[in-house]
């Protein structure tokens, strides 16, 4: 069997958790781990935005040279205030981690994916990003976050384009609200705004952390080889 091991960036909690526990439970035709070895690191061992802490957890883990099927670059921090109180510190985190860390793992983990691709041909290793659906509504007093998350889905697109000759697919996933930690105390700080959102949904609910896995497992599935340079929106109905 191939080694279909797979990276989730931010995979100790809320999307993240969920994609693991998933990954881990699935089967091949043999009643084997379809994806034998899943590193879900939280935050402390992998900081994305940091080309060192990246390396740390490359050496750490006798990474180099290991074939890898899927990255899943999940981590991305929130940050809300009116904007002229934006300082230049806080602006700078979110960029850093929701983007620049994409930047960073992917060219960190490309030759993992390059070498998987090597020794299965018929096979596509899979790049997610996890975006939102702030990339097109925009998000108020949170402009930082829409901004990123816009960014990766051109990022994205145009490494779709680059990648294609490595036979390598990457797409984006863009959630509407998730009910995860991180969402639940924005809640708390920004209740109205919330409910006006879910409210906008034509399901008027929130999406589970498992809804957003169940895509990711789809996303990785040979059956779905022919998408790459898109973006899923999962946002139970909301008019984009």
């Amino acid at each position: 069997m191939s080694s279909r091991n797979i990276l989730i960036t931010g995979g100790s909690r809320g999307i993240g958790k969920a994609i693991s526990e998933l990954l881990d439970s699935e089967l091949d035709q043999n009643s084997e781990k379809l994806y034998p070895e899943i590193y879900a690191p939280n935050s402390k061992d992998l900081d994305q935005s940091s080309e060192e802490s990246i390396q740390s957890f490359i050496d750490n883990n006798k990474l180099q040279g290991k074939e890898f099927y899927g990255i899943i670059i999940n981590a991305g921090i929130h940050h809300s205030c009116e904007f002229e109180s934006i300082q230049s510190g806080d602006w700078q985190r979110v960029i850093d981690i929701n983007l620049n860390g994409a930047f960073y793992i992917i060219q960190n983990f490309l030759g993992n994916l390059k070498l998987f691709q090597e020794r299965n041909p018929k096979l596509y290793p899979r790049i997610i990003l996890m975006s939102s659906v702030s990339a097109y509504t925009g998000e108020l007093y949170a402009p930082a976050y829409a901004a990123s998350k816009a960014a990766l889905i051109v990022l994205a697109k145009s490494l779709a384009l680059e990648f294609a000759k490595y036979q390598i697919n990457i797409n984006c996933i863009c959630p509407g609200w998730v009910k995860t930690d991180m969402s639940l105390e924005q809640m708390n700080n920004n209740e109205s705004i919330i409910r006006d959102n879910l409210g906008a949904t034509l399901q008027n609910r929130w999406i589970e952390p498992e809804e957003v896995a169940a895509t990711v497992s789809y996303l990785l599935n040979d059956s779905s080889k022919a998408i790459t340079g898109q973006q899923i929106n999962l946002t139970a109905g909301l008019d984009l």
